[in-house]
């Protein structure tokens, strides 16, 4: 095995044992499959976050029929249409969630290692080949998968920034409250006794 980057187009046991490359077509095949493998890791990725974007938005309607923003509460006061009917998840909806969040990162996950181990080899050709195909993966999904990121972002902020659900909890760390009683107290006992050391 190889410790440097060469050049050569005979590769012996490439990923499996037999699997060798003895001319230039055959180096040129293995390098087309790393290629498509690097381009699918980009589109995979893509439906990645397109699957966290369609359960996010599920779940902010859900919280949006629970919880209204101030705004909504406004608007639906003076129209006549004020019931909305509750949105929910069933187990069923859950089950296919989770179940295709799972098979996208085992899929990621696989095809992640499978293209590391393909360059681990340190043929040139084949890094080559990698690089091109995640690169133009990400040309052709880069802008979508920023953008759906983006829309993400968007959702939470609305969803979870906007709530009219009880009354906020300003500092969810509950040392903050002895902290902030413990600094009014010096403060008040240094107004009581300002002579004092």
């Amino acid at each position: 095995m190889h410790m440097f980057f060469w050049w050569d187009y005979k590769i012996t046991d490439f990923l499996f044992h037999g699997l060798t490359t003895t001319s230039v077509g055959s180096l040129f095949g293995v390098c087309i499959v790393v290629s498509a493998m690097s381009f699918l890791f980009e589109v995979l990725r893509y439906f990645q976050a397109k699957h966290r974007q369609k359960e996010l938005m599920l779940r902010s309607q859900q919280i949006r029929t629970i919880c209204p923003t101030e705004t909504s509460t406004l608007l639906t006061e003076n129209s006549q249409s004020a019931t909305r009917p509750h949105i929910k998840i069933t187990r069923i909806d859950r089950t296919f969630l989770f179940g295709t969040e799972i098979s996208l990162w085992f899929s990621l996950q696989n095809l992640g290692y499978i293209l590391m181990l393909s360059v681990m080899g340190y043929n040139g050709w084949v890094l080559i080949s990698a690089v091109v195909g995640g690169g133009v993966g990400y040309f052709v999904f880069g802008q979508m998968f920023m953008k759906i990121n983006l829309q993400n972002c968007q959702i939470i902020r609305d969803t979870w920034c906007m709530q009219k659900c009880g009354e906020p909890d300003p500092d969810p760390d509950p040392d903050s409250d002895t902290q902030s009683s413990l600094i009014k107290t010096t403060q008040l006992a240094e107004t009581e006794n300002p002579l004092q050391p």
